[in-house]
C-alpha cells in the first residue's frame, strides 16, 4: 500500500473517531495525516510525507490544547443557562454553624459559601450572589467577586427612592441623591418612596436598579 493512501486512511479513521469523542486532539492529528498522504501524493518521498505528518501533529495540538481549555472554561452565560438561579442577588438572613438562611425569590432558602470563599466572613443582611446549587442549598460567593456580572463597582449597593418621576428615580446612595431607574427587565414593577432597591448596573450618569427581594432585612 503507497504512504499516500495508508496515511490518508489513518487521517478518515483519526477523524471518525474525533466526531464521536470530541477530544480535538485527534482533529490535530487527522489533519497532519491529511496532509503528509496530500505530500506523497505529489511525488514526494516518504520520509517527506512523513515530516510532514510530525510537524503537522507538533503545531496543531498546541493550538488543539488552547481550544479545548478555551472552551471547557465556563462563561457567565453558560453558567446561566446550567443554572438559572447563578448571578441572582440573595440577602443573608441569619447565620448558624452549618450554613446560611437567605431570601431569595420571597422566600428563605439554605445556603453556604462556595468553597472558594468559606473564609470570607458574612454578618446578617450582607449581599450575596448565586454561583449553583448543591440539592436545596444555595452556593454563594461575595457579591464584589462577580466582575464578569458587572464592571460598576457600585453593583449589589442598596439605594433608597427619594421620589418617582415618569422619566425615572431620585435615589440615595452614598449620602447624596442620585438619578436612577429599574433595569428593563423591572420596568413593569411599581416602586414608591421609601422602597429599597439594588444597583445592578450603570447607564451614563443614571443608576440601573432592581427589586431587593421581598422578604430581605431592610438596610438603607
Amino acid at each position: 500500500m503507497e504512504i499516500g493512501t495508508l496515511l490518508a486512511i489513518l487521517a478518515a479513521a483519526a477523524l471518525a473517531i474525533e466526531l464521536s469523542s470530541m477530544t480535538f486532539y485527534l482533529l490535530a492529528v487527522a489533519a497532519a495525516l491529511a496532509a503528509g498522504s496530500v505530500v506523497a501524493w505529489i511525488g514526494a518521498p516518504a520520509g517527506w510525507a512523513l515530516a510532514t505528518v510530525a510537524l503537522g501533529a507538533v503545531a496543531g495540538l498546541p493550538v488543539a490544547h488552547r481550544i479545548r481549555v478555551r472552551l471547557a472554561r465556563p462563561t457567565p452565560e453558560s453558567m446561566q443557562l446550567a443554572d438559572p438561579d447563578a448571578g441572582h442577588v440573595v440577602r443573608v438572613e441569619s447565620l448558624a454553624p452549618d450554613g446560611l438562611r437567605v431570601a431569595y425569590r420571597d422566600t428563605s432558602w439554605t445556603g453556604h459559601l462556595a468553597d472558594e470563599y468559606r473564609d470570607i466572613a458574612v454578618s446578617a443582611g450582607d449581599l450575596l450572589t448565586i454561583v449553583g446549587r448543591e440539592g436545596n442549598d444555595l452556593r454563594l460567593a461575595p457579591v464584589a467577586t462577580q466582575a464578569a456580572q458587572s464592571a460598576d463597582l457600585d453593583f449589589g449597593h442598596l439605594v433608597r427612592v427619594e421620589s418617582v418621576a415618569p422619566d425615572g428615580l431620585r435615589v440615595t446612595y452614598r449620602d447624596r441623591s442620585q438619578t436612577g431607574r429599574l433595569a428593563h427587565e423591572y420596568r413593569e414593577i411599581t416602586v414608591s418612596a421609601g422602597d429599597l432597591l439594588t444597583i445592578v448596573g450603570r447607564d451614563g450618569p443614571d443608576l440601573l436598579l432592581a427589586p431587593v427581594p421581598a422578604r430581605a432585612a431592610a438596610r438603607p
